[in-house]
């Protein structure tokens, strides 16, 4: 079976952090013996196609998806956009559609990634082919913003509607709700992984993650005065691993407030691995924007949660169906409570082990195993029913 995929992000190698929910479902088809292929967004200016874990991806280029995304450069709608975003985004689009005629044309069956413009594109291609259309969250609020709540009513009339979070969905719009999932057994780790991992990253104090975006969204700055109340009462080290435009002023806010904080960059790979091994909590900080904008179902969450980090985290978007219990969730945009809730990991060893073991056990639920069925629903069930193939 021919499955045919549409998105914007998708990564740009192995390991890569960019849409890898969207590779980690591709590799789970491809274990279960059919064929895959990706019209995607590039990292540049030329397009070509490649080869990833048996997956082939043709890649256009844009500027709009990656250091940053799409979503920031789109988040006040289209009356404060630069013309340059608008021009971008309408061109990318028209390229995605000629792209998606022609290299998925013999596809049996369509997935997309994004209802904007990937769903849109794949639902006015899709003909009487089985079509899975999923929604992420910065996608349904860029609808929103623009009242087009009737693009995803059309779009849930004619495919199989996944929506990643409950909060996405729209009324009249009927559709299921998943959560992305992760390659679970990647993430396990055991106390040896953990103190290993903690002595080549050099991590002596109690330790604070925060793995991400750097954009307004994410709520680092929140972190950033949770972490100085902490630092008042007892030494502790934040680490900041992602990119985006807000990196500069959030550097600059840490050396302001004197905080032992480190920011390294994007990581993949072993390396986030190890981060989350090493850490004593993930941080997610999340907000709620004035317009309306806040979390999907991070992935992050999976990861950490498998790993045996704890998390804290905001109680935004998906973030609470996600932890189900196995994590502390504090009010967003509140320093203090985040404060409050991280020092309780860091300094009780009791609350500490408590929620490794909650999250770990919950973390089996968002494998792709699992997952992977729940999103592709019954007209793939020629899919799922060869999972036994699975990890063979």
């Amino acid at each position: 079976m021919h499955v045919g995929v549409v998105t914007t992000s998708y990564p740009r190698f192995a390991g890569d952090s960019a849409g890898s929910f969207v590779h980690g479902l591709n590799r789970y088809l491809h274990r279960c013996g059919h064929e895959v292929v990706v019209a995607c967004a590039g990292d540049g200016t030329g397009r070509f196609s490649e080869e990833l874990d048996g997956v082939t991806v043709h890649r256009m280029p844009s500027s709009l998806f990656f250091h940053g995304g799409a979503p920031d450069a789109l988040a006040n709608g289209l009356s404060l956009t630069p013309v340059p975003t608008l021009w971008e985004a309408g061109r990318f689009s028209g390229e995605l559609l000629r792209t998606v005629a022609k290299k998925l044309s013999r596809c049996d069956a369509i997935v997309s990634h994004w209802l904007v413009p990937c769903g849109i594109v794949a639902t006015l291609l899709q003909g009487f082919r089985p079509h899975v259309a999923i929604a992420h969250s910065s996608d349904v609020h860029l609808l929103r913003r623009l009242r087009a709540h009737g693009i995803v009513r059309w779009i849930s009339r004619r495919t199989r509607l996944v929506y990643s979070g409950e909060h996405l969905q729209i009324d009249d719009a009927p559709g299921v709700v998943v959560p992305m999932g992760i390659e679970t057994a990647e993430f396990v780790s055991t106390e040896f992984d953990r103190r290993e991992a903690r002595r080549q990253l050099g991590f002596s104090r109690p330790t604070v993650l925060f793995l991400g975006r750097l954009v307004p969204v994410k709520g680092v700055e929140v972190l950033l005065s949770a972490i100085t109340q902490i630092s008042v009462r007892q030494p502790i080290e934040l680490i900041v691993a992602g990119e985006g435009p807000a990196r500069a002023s959030l550097a600059a806010a840490a050396a302001q407030q004197g905080l032992a904080c480190r920011f390294i960059g994007e990581v993949s790979g072993l390396a986030k691995r190890q981060l989350l091994w090493a850490a004593d909590a993930l941080a997610l900080p999340s907000l709620l924007l004035a317009d309306g904008r806040t979390e999907g179902s991070p992935v992050v969450v999976w990861e950490a949660l498998a790993a045996g980090c704890p998390v804290v985290a905001s109680r935004v978007g998906g973030v609470p169906m996600q932890l189900d219990g196995a994590g502390l969730l504090v009010p967003a945009a509140d320093a203090r409570a985040l404060a409050t809730a991280l020092e309780r990991v860091l300094f009780d060893p009791t609350c500490a082990a408590e929620l490794r073991e909650k999250g770990q056990k919950r973390a089996q639920a968002a494998d792709w195993l699992h997952i992977a069925p729940r999103v592709l629903g019954e007209r793939f069930a020629t899919i799922t029913s060869r999972r036994t193939s699975l990890r063979q």
